[in-house]
């Protein structure tokens, strides 16, 4: 974390999403100007919001609701920061033998982008889940509850399970699972309603088996058909048979 106090990343979080009024944006715009570390932190999604930016003013099948948030979060001037290139995956490709698609191949665009931005919003907070717990019936439990429908909570090797968060993916409430690998990798299994819009993209985009892309500033996306129509993803910077491998801990 970059920004100079939690209380400061959650400011630039909600700042960065295009939330609370126009008199706390200002502040925070301010803060940005004299804060080396805040600076730091929000250039961090500047890649992401030109993404937005620009896949809003190109493409005409993007659903209104994304052009409202990509409209709120106009560029403003901020540090710039590299983009990420991505190395070496084709050797992860072959020792995995799943497809690889790259941007923007095949997934819809509007999907990815919801699924990079959920993913990125959440762990750029001083406390990522909404619901925090290392017990997958815990998280289940409060999976059900609050988001209104049954999901797996996998244990995956390597990896520490945070909890749980609500997002919107194509304008409908899921749920989705973060956890974080050794050396601090993040990762976030997203798991659409079934019969959701975004279940119905995902597991066209996955077909028969699972399927990777790559999201507009590097993020790896993962999908495996889950039957029935429906679908689970999986983000991270981590190498593909991770993902995969997350994603077949899954019930069928």
């Amino acid at each position: 974390m970059e920004a100079c106090s939690p209380a400061w990343q959650e400011r630039l979080s909600a700042w960065f999403d295009g939330e609370g009024p126009a008199h706390e944006r200002q502040a925070v715009e301010q803060h940005l100007a004299r804060c080396v570390g805040c600076a730091r932190e929000a250039a961090r999604y500047a890649p992401l919001r030109e993404a937005l930016k620009a896949q809003a003013a190109t493409e005409t099948h993007v659903p209104p609701e994304l052009r409202a948030r990509v409209s709120r979060l106009a560029p403003r001037s901020r540090p710039s920061f590299r983009r990420r290139w991505t190395v070496g995956l084709a050797a992860a490709v072959a020792s995995v033998g799943i497809l690889w698609t790259s941007w923007p191949g095949g997934m819809n665009d509007a999907l990815a982008m919801d699924l990079e931005r959920h993913h990125l919003k959440a762990f750029s907070r001083a406390t990522p889940c909404e619901f925090e717990s290392s017990d997958p019936d815990a998280v289940k439990a409060w999976v059900a509850r609050e988001v209104g429908y049954a999901v797996d909570v996998p244990v995956v090797p390597g990896a520490t399970l945070l909890g749980a968060r609500r997002c919107r993916l194509h304008g409908q409430l899921s749920a989705s699972l973060l956890y974080r690998h050794e050396g601090g990798t993040a990762m976030t299994l997203f798991l659409p309603p079934p019969g959701s819009p975004a279940a119905r993209e995902a597991a066209s985009f996955a077909g028969e088996g699972t399927r990777c892309t790559q999201g507009p500033i590097g993020e790896r996306i993962c999908v495996a058909p889950r039957g029935g129509g429906q679908a689970a993803l999986a983000v991270s910077e981590l190498e593909q048979p991770v993902l995969v491998d997350a994603l077949a801990r899954l019930a069928p």
